[in-house]
């Protein structure tokens, strides 16, 4: 009877330890989109940077010449 017991109990965590493990799983996948979109958007400004930095110097206007 009580060996039975113990079983189930072990049957339980096991189950709640496969549960837990899904959920990093699950949250290490929104990390890294996360991750991702920061690294756009970082992308972004610095693109943006660049081509404000590009047309305030001039070289569009130099390169459309040639």
């Amino acid at each position: 009877m009580e060996e039975q017991r113990v079983q189930a109990q072990l049957d339980k965590h096991a189950i709640q330890i496969a549960k837990l493990f899904s959920k990093i799983d699950d949250t290490n996948g929104c990390i890294q989109k996360i991750n991702t979109s920061l690294l756009q958007i970082k992308w972004s400004v610095y693109g943006a940077l660049g081509w404000y930095i590009i047309t305030q110097v001039g070289i569009i206007e130099a390169l459309s010449l040639v």
